[in-house]
């Protein structure tokens, strides 16, 4: 939403209706331009009150053309069903072990109170369909989600062509929705891979007040500067938080979305070492959160092996 500025009048330039007295030298009465020019300026001020908010509520309700310009092509039911029936055997084998790649640790909290929504833990990412970054986490991060729930809605999207690690093959949580017995997700893309005329990325959404407040409280490691334009953020519960991707994205370069997928039954594949031992790092984060919940997930092998990593168990 593009923010307006109307500035209300300083003065107003109307004068009184001029009455011709039948001698040069008589006067209108008393007060009678002064209450003349009143009623406009008043009038004036009335009709631009109307207009303001008119603006206003239009500005509100109806979406600008640049967040409708961006129509995103719907993730592959199959897709989907693959990103959720990771087996366990697969998450097991490959533990936090990976062989192409460094993973990055989440920063694991305590004592922090739990980030919640509508009564449950609440899984928060924020990210930007552009970044290469973001759109190697969310692979890793829809396939620890899915173990706790379902998504529909998915989009697919790739991270800008110009970027370091250009045209990474990802998803989009624009119009998704995510259901779960455990937890709750939110998944915020502040900005398209769409480039306005002024040559930037076009904003699609901002952040709530609250989710501002928690992007701007663990939004960065101990010992660095604050960098609230860093993406992705992603805040399990307030018990576990990351300020980037789990793997570089150089893994997923050259990768079609469908190959990435469809390799996710191969334990010892690069590309599904990386993705899964992110996922299970996630995984354990979100078992922090929903107390241990489901058991057959947070007491499996790999997600025990990837708490006993990052010092949670």
């Amino acid at each position: 939403m593009t923010d307006s500025e109307v500035g209300g009048p300083g003065s107003v330039g109307l004068s009184a209706p001029v009455d011709h007295p039948s001698s040069p030298d008589a006067a209108p009465p008393v007060g009678r331009g002064r209450n003349r020019t009143a009623r406009f300026a008043w009038g004036a001020v009335a009709v631009i009150l109307v207009a303001v908010i008119a603006l206003v509520t239009y500005a509100l309700t109806d979406p600008t053309p640049r967040q409708q310009a961006v129509q995103r092509a719907a993730t592959a039911p199959a897709v989907v069903a693959q990103l959720a029936n990771v087996p366990m055997s697969v998450f097991d084998a490959v533990g936090t072990t990976v062989t192409d790649t460094t993973l990055t640790a989440p920063l694991v909290l305590s004592g922090q109170p739990t980030l919640r929504e509508a009564g449950k833990p609440e899984v928060l990412y924020v990210g930007a369909e552009y970044c290469p970054f973001c759109a190697a986490e969310r692979w890793p991060l829809i396939v620890a989600l899915s173990r706790f729930g379902h998504f529909a809605g998915l989009k697919n999207v790739q991270s800008a062509p110009l970027s370091v690690f250009p045209g990474i093959q990802s998803f989009s949580f624009v119009g998704s929705a995510y259901s779960s017995r455990y937890l709750a997700f939110t998944g915020v893309e502040l900005y398209s891979d769409a480039v306005d005329t002024e040559g930037t990325f076009t904003r699609i959404a901002t952040l709530t007040p609250v989710q501002a407040a928690t992007v701007a409280h663990y939004g960065q490691r101990p010992g660095t500067p604050a960098s609230p334009g860093t993406f992705p953020f992603v805040d399990i519960g307030n018990r576990m938080v990351t300020s980037t991707s789990g793997f570089s994205p150089a893994v997923l370069i050259k990768q079609s979305q469908g190959g990435i997928a469809g390799g996710l039954t191969q334990s010892t594949d690069p590309v599904t070492e990386a993705v899964v031992a992110a996922a299970n790092q996630l995984t354990a984060g979100i078992c922090a959160a929903t107390g241990q919940q489901p058991v057959r997930v947070c007491s499996s092998k790999g997600v025990r092996e990837a708490a006993a990593s990052l010092g949670m168990a």
